[in-house]
């Protein structure tokens, strides 16, 4: 047997991949989405054993569950949804449309929406919808599209942000109103000055 190496062995593997216009980077042989305000850059990956550590340049910016296995994606609808609002027309041919239907619920919402509204229209309310749901919770919205759902009718997604976002009412408040009486007597005596 050969001896062992003096120093000690690496605890990650590092890449640096760039982030594609889709949102994604690819780190051996798996694909991982990554905010859209990262589009461009080049990133500084740590490849551990469970996770990886993203870096832009020295700053850490966060860390992602590694995937086992030969190929896969983990793709987070909270990424992507900004470039997918910009461009609809992208959600259907998207290649991993299924990532973005956290739940069975918002598949059938989708389903709803497109055979309500029609196709173009309805992929526009549903993405609405996954903003809302990365904007407050994915469990929220689901409870929300669950009611929803079990109304008969067409819906919209600003239906659903209204019930779990009521809009707030301002109230604009007047100050009080004390008239001088002293102005009234003036008049009625007939002494009619600049009253200020």
């Amino acid at each position: 047997m050969r001896p062992l190496p003096a120093g000690r062995l690496a605890e990650y593997r590092e890449y640096e991949p760039v982030v594609s216009s889709h949102s994604l980077i690819r780190v051996k042989k798996h694909t991982y989405s990554v905010p859209s305000r990262l589009i461009g850059h080049t990133l500084r990956v740590e490849l551990h054993e469970a996770e990886l550590k993203v870096y832009l340049a020295r700053d850490f910016l966060f860390c992602l569950p590694r995937l086992r296995g030969d190929r896969g994606a983990l793709v987070d609808f909270r990424h992507i949804i900004g470039p997918l609002l910009r461009k609809p027309g992208a959600f259907v041919h998207y290649r991993h449309r299924e990532a973005l239907y956290p739940s069975a619920v918002f598949r059938a919402a989708y389903d709803r929406l497109v055979a309500d509204h029609g196709e173009r229209p309805g992929v526009i309310e549903y993405l609405q919808v996954l903003k809302l749901a990365a904007e407050q919770s994915v469990e929220k919205v689901e409870l929300a599209l669950q009611g929803r759902l079990a109304l008969a009718g067409k819906w919209r997604a600003t239906q659903v942000r209204e019930a779990l976002v009521p809009v707030a009412r301002k109230v604009i408040e007047l100050a009080g109103l004390t008239p001088s009486l002293k102005v009234y007597d003036t008049l009625l005596e007939g002494e009619v000055t600049h009253v200020s």
